[in-house]
């Protein structure tokens, strides 16, 4: 029979160390999946199989479902380098799974138990699943990549921005509580004074479930008031105004909380606001007073 396609699995975990409802495992760096993405196209080289397409079909940082690591913050600004990256090593890499239901090693014993999903069971979103809803905004043009950036343009001119903090695999050496990315970015629509900057982030402190739970005592079932409590916490921060254009570029000036992982939009603005307009004179000001130089009475 031909070959239609090749494929292997990628995980960057060591052997596991039991503890009670669950596991305890090394990590390697980031990069060892993207080693790994690139194996296939080496290891065919020169064969008749080398021009096959190749596709990660399971990729992880564990490969137990029951390893907290797959719940946390700390998992989404792991992650973030691989998927800005294994486009270029593969056809496709498909995360291991989308959700957490899944019945290999039996029945899960909380809601939050180290399972493999992007959601956990009643469908609350983990920061991974964010990672991956960010880069489905992103463009489909790469303006600039960094070791933690990743810059994109769409057809409307609107540019994301996808940045991450850094992390250690180790859990041993402190990482900075804040991470600075700066960035001059271009803007291509003419006559443009400013852009709309829209942001969203997860992070140790925003957009974590993990930390909601153990906040909230790590409740095994949790009841109706505790699930949308969960689901708040788990929606990520945002913000949002308007940045200067100058010489037709925009600086950006990022910091980044604690394995944050955050996606900024910059949409250039086209100012629609009618000739008698003012929003700094929403109110009528008393007879006899000016706008600015008001009385005060008591």
């Amino acid at each position: 029979m031909p070959v239609d396609f090749v494929s292997r699995h990628a995980y960057t975990s060591g052997p596991a160390r039991h503890v009670p409802f669950g596991t305890r495992q090394t990590l390697a760096p980031a990069d060892r999946l993207l080693e790994q993405f690139a194996q296939p196209r080496a290891a065919l080289a020169g064969t008749p199989l080398a021009d096959l397409p190749v596709h990660i079909t399971e990729f992880n940082s564990s490969y137990r479902p029951d390893n907290p690591i797959h719940d946390t913050a700390f998992h989404a600004a792991y992650l973030a380098p691989v998927l800005a990256a294994g486009g270029d090593l593969v056809d496709s890499f498909a995360y291991w799974t989308f959700s957490d239901v899944f019945e290999e090693l039996g029945i899960p014993t909380t809601l939050l138990h180290g399972g493999f999903g992007l959601l956990t069971h009643r469908q609350i979103r983990k920061p991974t699943y964010h990672l991956y809803a960010f880069m489905a905004r992103l463009g489909d043009r790469v303006l600039a990549r960094g070791p933690d950036h990743l810059v994109t343009r769409d057809a409307t001119g609107r540019v994301a921005v996808l940045a991450w903090a850094p992390v250690d695999v180790t859990g041993r050496e402190p990482v900075p509580d804040r991470h600075t990315v700066a960035l001059s970015v271009p803007v291509t629509a003419p006559d443009t004074a400013s852009v709309y900057l829209r942001r969203s982030a997860v992070s140790e402190e925003a957009g974590n479930v993990f930390a909601a739970w153990s906040q909230l005592g790590c409740p095994a079932s949790p009841d109706a008031r505790q699930l949308d409590a969960l689901r708040e916490a788990a929606e990520p921060a945002h913000d949002h105004r308007a940045l200067p254009v100058a010489a037709g570029r925009v600086e950006v000036d990022l910091t980044l909380a604690r394995h944050e992982v955050t996606l900024v939009e910059l949409t250039p603005v086209v100012d629609r606001a009618p000739p008698w307009w003012d929003a700094d004179n929403l109110l009528d000001p008393p007879a006899g007073t000016s706008p600015v130089e008001g009385t005060a009475e008591r």
